[in-house]
């Protein structure tokens, strides 16, 4: 056996051995700790906030699941923490830690304050302090700093080395080779107006789990003309290999960009924040078997930014050019080549292709002066499903002749550059011939006059009529004169009320939103009735959560948003609404944020009976509300 093969082999024994002592030690009584931190404390107006309440030194089976700390300028997004249980040794010790999480959303830009919040572990009572934060726009964020990634194949078996601060941040598992986005153009240069597909996927190793992904800054394309194409909510990652490794790659974003000027133009980067579950890293062998030391992490992504060269249009544009750049096709259609006079024709130009509907003018159409010409009213139908921005514009005209006779209508010309030749190309349709039957005063052959406008529409002299003797009424006898004396004066009795209304609404919140209240109801519901018809049960449970929720909150003039269920049960509580009703809603709205984040759908029994529930609680609440308000008024 070689030298290699014996160190090797010793190397093996020796952590063998030492994995050995480290499991079988016995651990001992550790102090409990309890530690309350956010994600950042400066954010922008577009991010949200995790705010982490980590209790260390004790299993989790003699922790209490604590209820979300109110907060001030935040919205709680999700009441149901998620919770990561980490265990560890160091230097032969076991450690066991266990952390429940919040997202929060920022209102409004300002101070926020997450107050403090308590927990109790082992029956005792543990208690944190509150922590600020500041909410900013979101350009104005303060870049943050790339954590260095942990090399040490045993820094997530053992924790940190000796001499490390307690409170260091945890080094990052995710190297950049693991999760990467790419931006994907269909071309780096184009003509000015011609159709670019430009395609964000995420690339992420196997061993990488990413999820709530989310934009952590504004995406622009300036001196572009934007059309989103769809992609899939749910992406399934689909197995590619990049640079000789092994990736799994979804579609974060699609999106058609037209350049409306000629020069070097910039797609801004595409930045995401999102959380990653490294489960075994190339960098941590171990990190398979210890995974449940493996928390999810919030990285910060960004794409490359698109450079596109655009060309201008070539010199000399045949006539009525109006800037249509892409394959088209145009087709013309009327609807009677035989009418009366006065009756309607309808002339419809369909153009159908890829490229810019959306700013497509329509062609020069010259109608003879016969007729009167009304339109056109245009129709846009885009096909976005594909890789390209196609589909049809429609423009109908409406056409009535004033007098008989033979007409011919001209071709329709469209005129466009098509960028895979690099020629304009022009699209004729064929002529049409109209012929006008019924009665007219001339021929049609000079039935107009030299503007184009039909003679017989000049209207011929008023015969003579019988002249009567008209006796006025005095005013004083007549009602209509004492109505109009008296109708200023309602005008101004309602334009009074009404503005004493509108300063209540502006002034009054509470009267505001008691308005509301009932309206808005009845919309989520209404929305929830044709989501259960649909079986979509997380969008049906979310609206029914709105209706009652919005319902209470606007009758009882509070935030709703950011509301935990016992600041929620105090203030039903002061409206005398029953302990046992108030427990029935609770477990209401546990069961719509469970469905909502559970793999398991509802039956349609189910989500009948959750729709039943909403209506119960919104006329209970309604009612006991009532009840107050007589008993206060007696």
């Amino acid at each position: 056996m070689t030298t290699h093969r014996w160190t090797t082999w010793l190397y093996g024994c020796g952590i063998s051995l030492l994995l050995a002592g480290a499991l079988l030690r016995p651990a001992h009584a550790q102090d409990i700790k309890v530690t309350a931190t956010v994600s950042e404390t400066t954010v922008g107006d577009e991010e949200q906030v995790s705010y982490t309440l980590e209790i260390e030194g004790v299993s989790f089976s003699n922790i209490a699941v604590p209820e979300p700390p109110e907060a001030e300028n935040l919205a709680l997004l999700q009441p149901i923490p998620s919770t990561q249980r980490n265990m560890s040794f160091i230097n032969g010790l076991q450690r066991q830690s266990t952390a429940f999480t919040w997202v929060y959303r920022p209102l409004r830009l300002g101070r926020a304050l997450i107050k403090p919040t308590s927990v109790t572990v082992q029956s005792r009572l543990y208690r944190t302090d509150e922590i600020r934060i500041d909410v900013v726009p979101q350009s104005q964020r303060p870049q943050r700093q790339q954590r260095p990634a942990n090399t040490s194949p045993f820094s997530s078996l053992f924790g940190p080395p000796p001499g490390t601060p307690p409170d260091e941040p945890r080094a990052s598992r995710i190297g950049e080779q693991d999760i990467f986005i790419q931006a994907i153009p269909s071309a780096n240069e184009a003509f000015q107006n011609e159709q670019i597909t430009v395609e964000y996927r995420m690339f992420f190793r196997p061993f990488v789990q990413p999820r709530e992904s989310r934009l952590a800054d504004s995406w622009d394309a300036e001196g572009f003309w934007r059309e989103e194409l769809p992609v899939e909510g749910r992406p399934i990652p689909r197995p590619t290999q990049r640079n000789g490794l092994q990736y799994n790659a979804i579609t974060l974003k699609r999106v058609a960009v037209f350049p409306t000027r000629s020069g070097e133009l910039r797609i801004d980067p595409l930045r995401i924040e999102t959380e990653v579950l490294a489960m075994q890293s190339s960098r941590d062998p171990f990190g398979r078997l210890f995974s449940a030391q493996n928390p999810f992490e919030t990285v910060e992504l960004a794409s490359p930014a698109v450079i596109v060269n655009t060309k201008p249009l070539p010199p000399n544009p045949p006539a009525g050019f109006t800037g249509a750049v892409g394959r088209y096709t145009m087709t013309t259609e009327i609807s009677h080549n035989e009418v009366q006079v006065g009756d309607a024709v309808e002339v419809q130009v369909q153009i159908r292709g890829v490229g810019n509907l959306a700013l497509l003018e329509p062609p020069a159409f010259e109608v003879p002066g016969v007729f009167e010409t009304y339109g056109p009213e245009v129709e846009t139908v885009i096909d976005s499903t594909s890789q390209n921005v196609r589909g049809t514009k429609t423009f109908s005209y409406t056409l009535v002749p004033r007098s008989n006779g033979t007409f011919d209508l001209p071709p329709i010309t469209f005129a466009y550059f098509n960028p895979a030749t690099g020629a304009y190309s022009n699209s004729t349709s064929d002529g049409a011939s109209i012929q006008v039957f019924g009665t007219a005063t001339i021929p049609a052959a000079i039935s107009t006059t030299g503007a184009g406008l039909p003679v017989d529409d000049i209207a011929s002299l008023m015969p003579a009529g019988n002249w009567r003797v008209y006796r006025p009424t005095p005013l004083h006898q007549n009602v209509w004169t004492y109505l109009a004396l008296l109708l200023p004066l309602l005008m101004l009795g309602g334009v009074y009320g009404y503005h004493r209304h509108a300063t209540r609404l502006a002034t009054d919140h509470a009267f505001a939103r008691n308005r509301v209240a009932h309206p808005l109801a009845k919309k989520h519901l209404k929305q929830a009735q044709a989501l259960l018809q649909q079986e979509i049960p997380e969008a049906f449970y979310e609206e029914l959560e709105r209706a009652v929720l919005g319902f209470i909150g606007n009758r009882l003039n509070i935030a709703e948003r950011g509301l935990t269920r016992a600041e929620l049960d105090r203030s039903l509580e002061q409206v005398n609404l029953a302990q046992p009703l108030r427990q029935e809603l609770l477990a209401f709205l546990h069961t719509c944020d469970q469905v909502r984040f559970s793999p398991t759908r509802p039956t349609t029994s189910q989500m009948d009976t959750s729709f039943d529930q909403a209506r119960h609680f919104i006329i209970a609440v309604d009612e006991a509300l009532r009840q107050q308000a007589e008993s206060v008024n007696a």
